[in-house]
């Protein structure tokens, strides 16, 4: 029998974030990174009602998300961050045009 320590598999970061953002609001990505718990909340309360899913977001953005293991996502992409944080700008402020009626 040997001894050695296995090192664990770190979680990719652009797989990571584009789960969040486009299935975010079920938890996918939670259930990527290995947090089975949150993922069934999240699954559940649809991300928090978009609360969960906008906090999630804007961590992975900053490179704050860490896998269940605490270990950080391989391959942080700041370009990549930087898109879906535009898409999430133009998403939110598409939305209230829509709310404020201002496409009638």
């Amino acid at each position: 029998m040997s001894n050695e320590i296995q090192p664990v598999k770190q979680k990719n970061f652009s797989v990571t974030l584009l789960l969040c953002f486009l299935f975010g609001g079920l938890g996918v990505h939670r259930f990527y990174t290995g947090y089975t718990l949150i993922g069934i909340l999240q699954l559940i309360t649809f991300g928090g009602l978009g609360i969960w899913y906008l906090i999630d977001n804007m961590s992975l953005i900053l490179n704050k998300f860490r896998d269940s293991k605490g270990q950080e996502l391989k391959g942080y992409n700041k370009y990549l961050s930087y898109v879906i944080f535009a898409f999430l700008i133009l998403i939110i402020v598409f939305i209230n045009l829509i709310t404020w009626g201002l496409f009638d």
